[in-house]
């Protein structure tokens, strides 16, 4: 998985007055907190939350946060707010977590490859599912999950139990659950 670093500096001020002035600086305020961590406030460059969006696209929100002269810590990106008309950021919640600590994520799926019925029976392939529920050490947390829908006729469905075992990663969802379909 690539990893890719935020920076962000402490916070003394909350409330909507100072968080204002902060998105007037080009700030975007945040808050960082975990399992064994207090909750923090922090704020982060809006350029930089940009492109470090940008990067993650359609994968997993792991990143490093790096709070101003510490470590830089694993994070999850859990909610980023925007305005509903300006289409800038308005706050971003992160949620440290620990190298030995198992964490449940939802992680993309993207199919793979042409399905036998897109090819052959003029049919398209259906998304049921974007995401699916995992559980595994930061360690081994995959950026996306692989399908491949190659064999798939009209009429069948790829499902849970079919995606790839990857070491580490438990899946949650039901084995049952349908992920893509072939329909037409």
């Amino acid at each position: 998985m690539n990893t890719l670093t935020i920076n962000a500096s402490a916070r003394e001020q909350a409330g909507s007055a100072s968080s204002g002035r902060l998105r007037a600086e080009g700030r975007v305020p945040a808050v960082v907190y975990g399992k064994s961590k207090k909750p923090e406030n922090l704020s982060i460059d809006s350029a930089e939350l940009r492109q470090l969006l940008r990067a993650i696209g359609n994968n997993t929100p792991v990143v490093q946060l790096k709070a101003d002269e510490g470590e830089a810590v694993t994070s999850i990106i859990k909610e980023v707010q925007r305005h509903p008309i300006k289409d800038t950021y308005t706050h971003v919640d992160f949620q440290q977590i620990g190298a030995d600590e198992l964490v449940v994520l939802e992680i993309p799926v993207h199919a793979k490859g042409e399905a036998w019925g897109v090819k052959n029976e003029n049919a398209t392939v259906e998304t049921v599912s974007k995401t699916v529920s995992v559980r595994c050490l930061p360690k081994d947390i995959p950026s996306s999950i692989d399908a491949d829908v190659r064999p798939l006729k009209v009429g069948d469905s790829l499902h849970i139990s079919q995606l790839p075992a990857i070491e580490g990663v438990q899946y949650l969802d039901a084995p049952e659950q349908p992920v893509f379909a072939v329909v037409k």
